[in-house]
């Protein structure tokens, strides 16, 4: 029961905690994505008159498509374990050095991180950058990871403790490969918008 307490204020902690900087910067930048055409409507929705021609005008977004948003949240969920990566890391360097193999975790949640705010901007061209930069860092760790992790399954079988570390670090890496594959496709879907200039670039 105490372990499901703990779990449940972790996952809310995590939560609120990368809903943060998405309200902030959702509410703070939606107007870029206000700038992306969504379609047409007709121009007057009444039948046209005989000296009236039909047309259209284009209608325009309201706020960040639902999978760039998704997408942003993700990003922020994901990649603020930089921090509790960062003190074990710090730990394990005064402990003797060891905290330099997550190094590389460090650097891909920053990524992550940063490509979430990349998103919800629509950064011109440079979202695409990072997201993609971002996926391709998390899908490379994660694999070496399951490989690595593969030289531990004969001591999975003689040590619980093996096995549930095993189960952890490639269950993680699973949702993290999933979460990789998503933002790729949020850009694959939206390049467009998000290759587009903005006011302020124009």
């Amino acid at each position: 029961m105490d372990g499901l307490v703990t779990f449940a204020v972790i996952a809310f902690v995590m939560l609120f905690a990368a809903s943060l900087p998405y309200v902030f910067v959702e509410t703070r930048w939606r107007w870029r994505w206000r700038e992306i055409e969504a379609g047409r409507v007709a121009a007057d929705r009444g039948a046209p008159g005989v000296y009236r021609a039909a047309g259209d005008v284009p209608r325009y977004l309201h706020e960040a498509p639902r999978l760039i948003r998704w997408t942003a949240f993700s990003c922020f969920l994901f990649g603020q374990m930089f921090v509790p990566g960062l003190v074990v890391g710090l730990f394990g360097i005064l402990a003797g050095g060891v905290g330099v193999v997550s190094v590389p975790g460090l650097i891909t949640a920053a990524k992550i991180y940063r490509a979430g705010f990349a998103l919800l901007r629509r950064d011109p061209r440079l979202a695409v950058h990072r997201v993609r930069d971002a996926a391709s860092w998390s899908l490379w760790l994660n694999g070496i990871l399951f490989v690595f992790s593969l030289v531990f399954v004969p001591h999975a079988f003689s040590s619980a403790g093996t096995a549930a570390m095993i189960g952890l670090v490639d269950g993680y890496g699973l949702v993290s490969v999933l979460q990789a594959l998503l933002m790729l496709r949020a850009v694959r879907v939206y390049e467009d918008a998000l290759f587009a200039d903005t006011a302020s670039c124009a």
